[in-house]
């Protein structure tokens, strides 16, 4: 095996690997989560649920900007271990899924399970996507993932509906205004969020229409913001066909 292949397989190891990880993280949290949602259910253990909850947030928070100040000054210094499955990086990942499914449930605890089990699925999945895909891709899958919620709060008339349209419509300005920007200084970010090739004029009109389709949504709520929430979730699943085909 030459040097090329034996880098490349070591990559796609590496990807196996953390995708697997993150996936076992995801089946961790839903269990710890589910049983803190049993012990807000029930009256005699509802203090104490809230208390444990409140921990796991201030825990998982702190460790998580611990995490990330480890990972960029790694960085910085040329000695992150990217060859690690768990490195500082990955490790601010989980906690900072952590801290947030401590703050969904600190929200609204009956609803917020229930979101659990869509959220914390969904991020597993996009971080399978981030390593196996294009990079324009797994940006498109987040930013139709944050729409498509949006779509859903508006639907249910969820406390988190202004919130996740602020978010959606942030998220579609971003690789919108990179298009259109024309400066050298944001080539590198470009890079990272639209990868290395990506057809301008599709990305302004899929950007441009998840815009509208969020902002509809949030005009016109009830069954008709869930039916914008499926559309835009069956081109993206088209989409995810296209690309899946197109990797092969």
């Amino acid at each position: 095996m030459n040097e090329k292949n034996r880098k490349k397989k070591q990559a796609q190891d590496l990807a196996a690997g953390r995708i697997m990880a993150i996936f076992l993280v995801t089946v961790v949290l839903l269990w710890g989560m589910s049983y803190l949602y049993d012990m807000m259910v029930y009256g005699a253990t509802f203090m104490q649920g809230q208390l444990v909850n409140n921990g796991v947030m201030a825990v998982s928070g702190l460790a998580a900007v611990i995490c990330l100040v480890l990972y960029f000054t790694a960085k910085k210094r040329g000695t992150l271990h990217t060859e690690r499955v768990v490195n500082s990086g990955f490790l601010a990942l989980c906690f900072m899924v952590m801290c947030a499914c401590s703050v969904i449930l600190a929200m609204d605890y009956y609803n917020g399970m229930h979101s659990l089990y869509i959220f914390l699925p969904a991020t597993a999945l996009l971080f399978l996507i981030y390593h196996v895909y294009e990079r324009q891709f797994f940006t498109f899958c987040l930013v139709e993932a944050v729409a498509i919620f949006a779509a859903y709060c508006f639907f249910v008339g969820s406390w988190a509906k202004t919130p996740a349209l602020v978010a959606a419509l942030v998220l579609c300005l971003i690789p919108m205004a990179l298009v259109l920007g024309k400066s050298d200084k944001l080539e590198k970010f470009t890079h990272q969020v639209m990868g290395g090739q990506f057809n301008k004029r599709y990305t302004m009109l899929v950007y441009g229409v998840t815009l509208l389709a969020v902002i509809a949504a949030a005009l016109l709520q009830g069954k008709l913001a869930l039916v914008v929430g499926l559309v835009l979730g069956v081109y993206m699943l088209a989409s995810a066909v296209y690309y899946t085909v197109k990797a092969i």
